[in-house]
């Protein structure tokens, strides 16, 4: 699931805004399919009549490069031999016979972002402290499939931010915003 968001986010930006929402997913595609090997690059071109590397994939940046030894947050794969959990009838959702970390009511706070790599942990709330709102479920972890590390399932949370922890005083009063994070995101926030 991460792999293909990270082609998006690699795209040229006249590739990503001028092409509109399936324009985005065909360049994505074109993307993936010539860094696996499906097509040649510059064939779509070809069969198009453009000249050669005027394509979407031509233009895009190319993977960040991330320590196979780390998932792409900096933290240090499980230990423990556990699998990667059982799918559990959806395309990303596992199984993990670890149980969640958090629950509702935790207070927590957001790791520092440590990679050039795709995440899901959004810029705006690194470093913020929260409240977790509801446990998901686990799901594979788009950091780790985005670069090929493979599955890593991790818990997945809703957490409730301030605005104001967010944005600072120009955030409107009284507002939470709800993000949901990846466990490996978050840690328990010090006592206040």
């Amino acid at each position: 699931p991460g792999e293909f968001r990270h082609a998006l986010e690699r795209l040229a930006p006249r590739d990503y805004f001028d092409h509109g929402y399936y324009g985005r997913w065909l360049a994505g595609l074109e993307l993936l399919l010539t860094e696996y090997g499906v097509l040649e690059p510059g064939e779509l071109d070809r069969r198009l009549g453009l000249p050669a590397g005027t394509g979407p994939a031509a233009r895009a940046g190319r993977p960040a490069e991330v320590d196979p030894k780390l998932l792409p947050d900096g933290t240090p794969p499980e230990q423990d031999g556990e699998p990667d959990g059982e799918p559990d009838g959806t395309f990303a959702g596992r199984h993990l016979a670890r149980p969640p970390r958090f629950r509702a009511g935790d207070a927590v706070v957001t790791v520092p972002r440590r990679t050039s790599g795709h995440t899901r942990l959004p810029a705006y709330a690194t470093g913020k402290r929260g409240v977790v709102v509801r446990h998901h479920r686990a799901e594979v972890l788009p950091d780790s499939t985005a670069h090929d590390l493979g599955e890593r399932p991790q818990h997945v949370y809703s957490v409730g931010f301030e605005a104001s922890e967010l944005w600072g005083a120009p955030a409107e009063p009284g507002v939470t915003v709800h993000v949901d994070l990846y466990e490996n995101y978050l840690d328990a926030a010090p006592a206040a």
